[in-house]
Parts: structure tokens; sequence; C-alpha cells
């Protein structure tokens, strides 16, 4: 029945421009593996540019895998070991090296089966042969790898630009020799800033539960693995490579315009880990944009798209050459009518905004610097230029908040909701605002990594509150997520290495979460509804992004004093974070 697995793989191939297809002669075979289905991976940027960074040299031939799709799942897993790649279809033990991007979290449990399925030993002590090799790379793990240590045997900790060079020539150097695994591995953590080996890093924790020290094993290898950033003045822009109708973005380019934030959002952990804000030049965009690029339908990603200094010039010269924009972020108070125009221009009926808490109090408490003049004038602009349909990104569970936060939220939705209608007076279609809910998890290289997950039974509630206080409202619309999916997130973005215990009772198909929760041996409460004390040393400081800890503890006390803090923008002095130097 594998020949269904095979027939699927090849309406793919037959339904995408710009794959990569190589012959393998004398070449370093790498599997780049998604851990979700080929509809996500595919949409994803970062996967996108990773696969043709490696497909770009000569000497490699780079293939995708991702997790099998629900019909066929059942299938690999009563035929192990044909968990196949794309291009060439084969098995994952034919590769040198596995290397898994890893966007989410809750995507771990997927990763570790997808090793079962392709027969490969899920841990790393347990894996003899020097082939393949297993690692892994992507936000979740630039925020904690510690949860998946004992699975990959090293890590990029960084961003692919300046690993890929270095990595890559390393295994020519190195990689076909005679070497064993662990002289491999060894080598590779002394020589190659940003890759992290955790076996060679032992974890010794205190009577308490928490951690002691993370410490070397073997002479020459960093204390701390400095996490790698990319030179965007000279790297080429990241952009859709592989088109497919089978993904969220079909025709669709997705331009990279800009990495990091200097907003200080202080729930947000790639607001951090990306630091400094960088930028590519527009004329540089526009060459990556081309028009031989076989869609004119562009969509500008960066953390905040409005905030890049050319952002007028660029939209204007793509609509110019009869481009459609859409945009991944707009903030509410960015918009001007430049901007407003670009999405006139593309037909846009839709545009997200976010708000984040409905108070200003609680904006404050988060460093969201808007008000709530600024989110109505917003509202109240798009319903001008004919974009009726508003979603607004709410959180429950934030630090601090209170009943007149979550009340906050139902007034905020209502005044949007009524800017929206009498802006768009005169339009023939109907308004409507739709918010999307989300349970706050705490991150990692956050200010608000030292605070406690609100808790499942008082999620619940809260979104309970909120949807009845709306339920009346014409044309507002209410999506949650779901608790106890927020809970297992917790569990992976703030755990050690002790967490595996849950991620491989799951991956194997032994319990659900709940039921790997009730038998284990640990409290997960430990690392998900514990506040933080101020010195304790948490497992993902093995990795140094420069962010200064002072300069994040004192961020959380600005926080509990509902007090805001300046904007970071490198180049005016600011040396507040430790990212620009001291």
């Amino acid at each position: 029945m594998i020949w269904k697995i095979k027939e699927r793989q090849k309406k793919w191939l037959e339904g995408e421009t710009g794959t990569v297809v190589k012959n393998w002669g004398g070449k370093v075979s790498i599997a780049l593996a998604f851990p979700n289905r080929y509809a996500v991976g595919m949409s994803n940027l970062g996967f996108q540019h990773v696969y043709y960074a490696l497909n770009r040299y000569e000497t490699v031939v780079c293939e995708r895998v991702f997790y099998p799709e629900p019909e066929e799942l059942e299938l690999i897993r009563q035929s192990p070991g044909h968990l196949l790649s794309v291009e060439s279809q084969r098995p994952l033990l034919d590769f040198d090296l596995v290397a898994f991007s890893v966007p989410f979290e809750n995507d771990y449990t997927n990763l570790i089966e997808m090793l079962l399925l392709a027969r490969i030993p899920p841990r790393a002590k347990d894996r003899a042969e020097v082939r393949p090799l297993v690692a892994a790379g992507g936000v979740a793990l630039f925020l904690n790898p510690e949860p998946l240590a004992d699975y990959l045997d090293f890590l990029f900790a960084g961003e692919a630009e300046p690993l890929v060079p270095e990595f890559l020539d390393f295994l020519h150097r190195l990689g076909h020799g005679s070497a064993s695994r662990c002289e491999i591995l060894e080598e590779m953590a002394k020589s190659i800033q940003g890759i992290y080996v955790p076996s060679l890093y032992e974890p010794v924790f205190r009577e308490d539960g928490t951690l002691d020290t993370l410490t070397p094993l073997v002479p020459g290898i960093p204390e701390r693995i400095t996490v790698r950033r990319a030179d965007l003045l000279t790297s080429e822009p990241c952009r859709t490579t592989v088109f497919t109708a089978n993904t969220e973005f079909s025709n669709v380019m997705l331009l990279e315009i800009g990495r990091g934030c200097g907003h200080g959002c202080r729930f947000c952990g790639a607001g951090f880990v990306y630091r400094p804000v960088r930028y590519h030049g527009a004329e540089k965009l526009l060459e990556t944009a081309a028009p031989d690029c076989g869609t004119n339908r562009i969509g500008l990603v960066s953390a905040a798209v409005s905030d890049h200094p050319e952002i007028v010039d660029l939209c204007s010269s793509l609509l110019d050459r009869g481009g459609s924009l859409s945009f991944s972020s707009l903030r509410a108070d960015s918009l001007d009518s430049q901007l407003l125009s670009a999405l006139e221009s593309s037909e846009h009926h839709a545009v997200a905004i976010a708000p984040e808490a409905g108070s200003e109090r609680l904006r404050r408490v988060i460093n969201k610097n808007l008000s709530e003049d600024q989110i109505y004038r917003a509202a109240e602009m798009l319903a001008q230029r004919g974009i009726l349909n508003i979603k607004l990104y709410f959180m429950i569970g934030l630090p601090t908040e209170t009943k007149e936060d979550l009340e906050a939220i139902v007034t905020l939705a209502k005044g949007i909701h009524h800017h929206v209608v009498s802006g768009s007076r005169g339009k023939k279609r109907l308004a409507t605002v739709t918010l999307s809910v989300n349970s706050f998890v705490p991150k990692p290289f956050t200010p608000f990594q030292w605070t406690a997950f609100a808790g499942t039974v008082e999620l619940r509630e809260k979104a309970k509150w909120l949807q009845k206080a709306l339920a009346r409202v014409p044309n507002i619309r209410l999506h949650f997520d779901l608790p106890k999916w927020a809970y297992v997130q917790a569990l992976l973005a703030r755990g050690d290495r002790r967490v595996s215990f849950f991620i491989d009772k799951v991956a194997r198909g032994d319990s659900n979460w709940k039921q790997a929760m009730r038998s284990s041996p640990l409290n997960p409460d430990f690392w998900v509804m514990r506040e933080r004390e101020r010195d304790e040393k948490f497992p993902w400081e093995v990795l140094d992004h420069g962010v200064d800890r002072n300069y994040l503890w004192q961020e959380y006390e600005r926080a509990l004093e509902a007090r805001q803090s300046p904007e970071c923008r490198p180049g005016k002095n600011c040396k507040r974070c430790g990212v620009c130097g001291p």
C-alpha cells in the first residue's frame, strides 16, 4: 500500500514550480524535515528558505520530508521505514543528515514520531551509526532547546545565512571520513559557533527540582552557545521559491523584508531572540521580487511590516509593476494614507489588528504602546477604504489581568465595530469584526519568563465569560484556542530535559497528553504553573542571544507596575537590552 503514498507525492511534485531535483552522485544528502503536514510546511517561509539555501550548493542534495497525511499515517505505522522524501522518495535512512525545521512547540511529538516511522532510534544515545545525523533548528528551539535535547545529535542555534556555509564546509572536511559519531559531534561543537551538541552537556538539578548547572563535559566547548544572526545588508532576502496550490499561500510569493522588532512587547519571544531589528533594502527587495518570479501577488513578511524605513517606496514600486500586496502584520498606530492605498489597490477586504489587551492599563503591562483612540482611528480608516472585515487578536491570562481588563475587551470590540460601521456608510457590504482570543503562554528570553501560566480552568472561565458577553452583539464573531493545548505549549516552552518523559509517551502512542501527565512521577505544574525566582537558572540559558538578563528582569518589574518602555532602535544609541553592546 506504500504505492499510495508515492502517488500522492508525485502529484505534489507535478503541481509544484521551483522544485529542485538532483542526482545524488558524490553529494552530501540532507533530508529537510518539517514535523507537520505538507500544506503547513510549504506555507512556512523559513522552511522554504533553508531548502533553497542548501540546494544552491552543487555538492549538496536537499530533499523535503513531511509528517504523513492523516489517511497515510496508519500505513506507515504498519510499515516503518517508509517515511519518504518528496523529491526522490527515498527513506530517511539513506540520507547523511536529517534536519528538522521546528517553528512550533506542539509539533515536538510529531518530530519524535517521524524518527520512529523512519526506523531511526529517537534518542541520540541509541544511535550508534554515524549516518544519518539528526539535527534541528527553528524559532521554537532558539527559545528553548532542552525539551528535545535527548533526541537530537545537534541543534542549529541561529539563522541559516551564517550557519549553513560553515556547517557544509565542516561536513566536506570531516563528515565523509572515518571519524565516529562522537568525534564528529565534538569537533563540530568546538569549531562552529552556533552549533549546540546536547550530549556534551550535563544538567544537574537541586533538591527542589530547579536547575543547578548545565556543565560542558568536553574541554574546548563553550559554556553557552552564541546564537548566530544574519547580516541582512549582505544576505539575499528570503522568498517563496517553491509554489504549490496545496498551501495556505497559493500563488503568493512571500517576501521577508526584515527581522526583529524594536517595539519590545513583553510577551513576544520572537521580538527578543531576533534582535536587533534588521531590514533588507528596498532595492534588493525589488530585485528579489522580480516580475519573472511567476506571480504578481506579493506577501510582505516581517514582525511589523509598516516599520520598514522604505515601506512606502517599496509598496509604490511593487504596485507600479502591477503587483498585488498583502501584509503579514500591521500596527494600528502606523496606518497612513499610502499604506491604505496599497491595501485598497490590492482589493483587500480583511485586515488584522492586534490590540492584544482590552484596557490601556494592560497594554502598558505588556508594552503594547497603542491607545484606544489609535485603534479606533485605524478601524475607521480601514472601513473608509472599503476594508470592512477586521480581525482582532487578543490574549487572556496575561500577568496582572483583572475582570475589568476582560470587560475592556468587550468594550473595545463593540467600539471597533461601531467605528467600522460608521466608516462604511454607503458601502454595500456588511461590516464584521472577528476576535481571535488566545491563551497567554510565558516564553523564554522575554520579561515574562518568570511569570506563571494562568491555568486551564481560569482560562476556560474567562473564555466562557467573553463568549456570553458578546453573544448578542451582531456581526461580532469569536474564536478561541483550547487552554489544554496552551498548557502543553507552556510545558514544552519552559521545560528542561525531564519533560522528554511526556513527549516520549505521547509520540509513541502510549498515552495522550492527559494520560502522560497523570502517569508521570513528575508534576508538569512544576514547569507550567510556578512563578520563578529572580535568580533561578533557566535551562534555555545554555543559549546566549545577547539579551541582558537584568534588562529582562527590569522590564518584568516595569510590567508589574504597568509602566511602558521606549522602543529599541539600533543606530540611535539604544543599548538597554545588551544586544547592541553594553
